[in-house]
């Protein structure tokens, strides 16, 4: 079991960033949550097996097609037993 928190900055508020990772997340069987910072930026926290995680990261680090991902910072987190997915 991997988890990971994660932040990503640039254009990915208003352009469909956490409906994107809720379907990707879904699709992949990842659980966790994103959300939209105050600060412009986004928050997810992803868990999961190795390899659906390391797609995920993939998926969230190109973005939906109207975002523009500049920045990417993923940290090792200690896994909390999501039962899902969630936008918050």
């Amino acid at each position: 079991m991997k988890a990971v928190d994660v932040i990503v900055s640039g254009r990915v508020q208003r352009v469909g960033f956490r409906a994107y990772t809720k379907k990707n997340a879904l699709m992949l069987g990842v659980k966790g949550y994103v959300e939209n910072l105050d600060d412009g930026r986004v928050h997810a926290v992803l868990e999961g097996d190795g390899h659906q995680v390391d797609k995920m990261l993939e998926l969230i680090r190109q973005g939906p097609m109207m975002a523009e991902v500049r920045d990417f910072k993923v940290q090792a987190i200690g896994h909390s037993g999501y039962r899902g997915f969630e936008v918050r």
